[in-house]
């Protein structure tokens, strides 16, 4: 019985731990907040660019903008970088509204060709890091763009306790079965 614990336990905090991956952190050209939360990545790249790690800052523009009291979502980051210390003519929102990964992706390679941008570090949360990777590398192939990935560090999301949360059981499941979506459908 205390062997299948064990076996249990360690099975669940190495399928959270897949999901986490992490490129070693270095200067770019811009730092890229992929929209999915509350803030917490905003935050994340803020500190990055704080530290001199990158030149400008981009914001990814979803299909589900408005938040309320005649403010979009990409707005609420872009005042949240800027009270953080951002200057406004540093921060660029991607055109267009992307609802998946894929076209956050299309939508950030557009602007960094718009605004000659040649390397940029990814923040997003934990559990949707190996995707984000898997999603970027292959949107930027055979270009000479540089892709960095890096998960918030003071996220919620941890390979030893997600199991212990609903939201932690819905954000794993779902980025499992996003890996296994671009598995099925990887280029031949």
């Amino acid at each position: 019985m205390i062997m299948m614990f064990v076996l249990v336990w360690s099975g669940l905090i190495m399928a959270g731990s897949y999901l986490i991956v992490g490129d070693r952190v270095k200067p770019v050209d811009a730092i890229v907040v992929l929209s999915g939360d509350d803030g917490d990545r905003v935050k994340e790249a803020i500190l990055w660019y704080k530290q001199g790690y990158g030149k400008n800052f981009i914001i990814t523009k979803t299909h589900t903008e408005e938040i309320g009291e005649n403010r979009t979502y990409s707005e609420m980051l872009q005042r949240i970088a800027i009270d953080g210390g951002v200057p406004a003519d540093s921060i660029y929102v991607t055109s267009g509204e992307s609802a998946t990964t894929a076209e956050e992706a299309k939508a950030v390679k557009l602007l960094m060709h718009q605004r000659n941008i040649n390397s940029i570090l990814v923040i997003t949360a934990p559990y949707h890091t190996r995707r984000t990777k898997i999603i970027f590398n292959q949107e930027f192939k055979g270009t000479k763009i540089k892709v960095l990935v890096h998960p918030v560090e003071k996220s919620w999301y941890k390979p030893t306790t997600w199991y212990f949360s609903v939201q932690g059981w819905r954000q794993t499941l779902a980025e499992y079965g996003g890996l296994f979506y671009l598995w099925i459908n990887r280029p031949v």
